[in-house]
């Protein structure tokens, strides 16, 4: 199974980030569906049962106090070349950086192998970029909603997720829920 790590989101949170979105329709981008928003901790890749376990074991040892999250901002990776679009962590940011580093460090003393990132930045995916016919309508679209306010949550669960690729995009079940 393809599988991730993510902090739950409630719905509200969600949809405010969806309706900022829908600014991005535009030819050559692939805007994220509201329900498939998350947060992502750790990306697994392909995992087996046994596998799984061990993430299980992983996350109950990285277990914390809940946090206040607070989602603001569009912004984008590589400058030059757009590939994704994402809304930003402003408060909890740093939170949720040691999630990732303690799970992380768990994930590596069983075994696990996932991607790591040297330079983690806690984001929220809401659109992927192909290739754009309007640079300059989408960069104006940016600029707008580069200091949007989503709203803030307490992260208070962290779910180990599959991920089952679709012709009509990702279906995410979760395999199991953490509270935190």
């Amino acid at each position: 199974m393809r599988a991730f790590i993510s902090v739950s989101m409630p719905e509200d949170i969600r949809l405010s980030i969806e309706s900022v979105g829908n600014e991005f329709k535009m030819q050559g981008l692939t805007l994220v569906k509201k329900d498939a928003m998350h947060l992502t901790l750790q990306f697994l890749g392909d995992i087996n049962a046994e596998q799984a376990g061990q993430v299980v074991a992983a996350m109950k040892a990285s277990k914390r106090e809940p946090f206040k999250v607070s989602v603001s901002g569009i912004s984008y990776f590589t400058p030059r070349l757009i590939r994704v679009i994402f809304a930003g962590i402003a408060e909890g940011s740093e939170s949720v950086k040691e999630l990732y580093g303690k799970l992380g460090s768990e994930l590596k003393a069983r075994g696990v192998d996932f991607e790591n990132e040297n330079d983690y930045r806690p984001h929220i995916t809401i659109a992927r970029v192909k290739r754009v016919g309007d640079m300059h309508r989408l960069r104006e679209v940016l600029a707008k909603n580069s200091r949007a306010n989503f709203g803030s949550f307490e992260a208070k669960t962290v779910a180990l997720r599959e991920s089952v690729l679709t012709p009509e995009g990702p279906v995410y079940k979760s395999l199991y829920e953490l509270k935190l």
